[in-house]
């Protein structure tokens, strides 16, 4: 009896047809960055314009005035993490051909700022359950969402570092013009001294922490349309190697 050969695929390697090509992968993560921007206005600007540092009667006032508005914002942070999580994983599989590993660091990072937002996020369903109760427990709400803020500009040191790395990978990469990948470093650089700052200075703010920021709105509202619209530039086999990302042609897979 002859036995029949039946062909098989080498154990972990996916059918590269069935990958998403980096332009896909590309256009979706500028979907996913504008979600974040629209989910912003509902989450972390309600919370903003409702919060009055030092003061819990206020605060407690803003938030029971505008119940409905403050239990949209808690919805809107949980889809803002699963957003963050998703993100963490196309940039990978986008700039993983350049640096496996820094790309994988990279995502790690902001994955560790998705994880700590969510944790955190208990505080502010714990601010809404004290407030809705009527107890006059007022104070105790205020420290959770007191909490939440300096929790939150803890976590974005984090989210900088993965920025300065993003940023890094992108400039070694050509998918996008150079320019965004010097803003995206900028970008991260200012979130940690940002966020570290607000944490420890007393008093700090007003012009510098703008001129921190600058380059976080322009670097990642510039990679943000870029994807959306033009996606990625692969360099294609014919480029010159020297000019083309270590991986781009296949060679040095493994990166970093």
């Amino acid at each position: 009896m002859t036995a029949t050969t039946v062909p098989t695929r080498s154990a972990g390697r996916p059918d590269r047809a069935s990958e998403a090509s980096p332009e896909r992968l590309a256009r979706l993560t500028g979907a996913l960055y504008v979600l974040l921007v629209v989910l912003g206005m509902l989450g972390p600007l309600t919370l903003e314009s409702m919060l009055v540092p030092g003061d819990a009667a206020a605060t407690a006032d803003n938030i029971t005035a505008a119940d409905a508005r403050f239990e949209l914002s808690l919805v809107a942070w949980v889809v803002i993490v699963a957003v963050d999580v998703a993100i963490s994983v196309t940039l990978y599989l986008i700039l993983a051909p350049v640096s496996r590993a820094q790309s994988l660091v990279a995502a790690a990072f902001r994955l560790v700022y998705s994880a700590a937002l969510a944790a955190l996020l208990a505080l502010l369903f714990v601010a809404g359950l004290l407030l809705s109760e009527g107890t006059g427990r007022d104070t105790e709400a205020l420290l959770a969402l007191e909490t939440f803020s300096a929790g939150f500009l803890a976590a974005l040191v984090f989210f900088g570092l993965h920025l300065v790395l993003l940023g890094s990978l992108f400039y070694r990469s050509r998918y996008i013009p150079r320019v965004l990948g010097v803003l995206l470093v900028a970008a991260g650089i200012g979130y940690v001294i940002d966020s570290l700052a607000s944490l420890v200075v007393e008093g700090y703010g007003g012009v510098l922490a703008v001129v921190l920021l600058t380059p976080a709105v322009l670097g990642e509202v510039g990679l943000t349309l870029w994807l959306l619209v033009k996606g990625v530039a692969v360099p294609g086999p014919s480029e010159d190697r020297d000019s083309a990302p270590r991986g781009a042609h296949g060679a040095g897979a493994a990166g970093g």
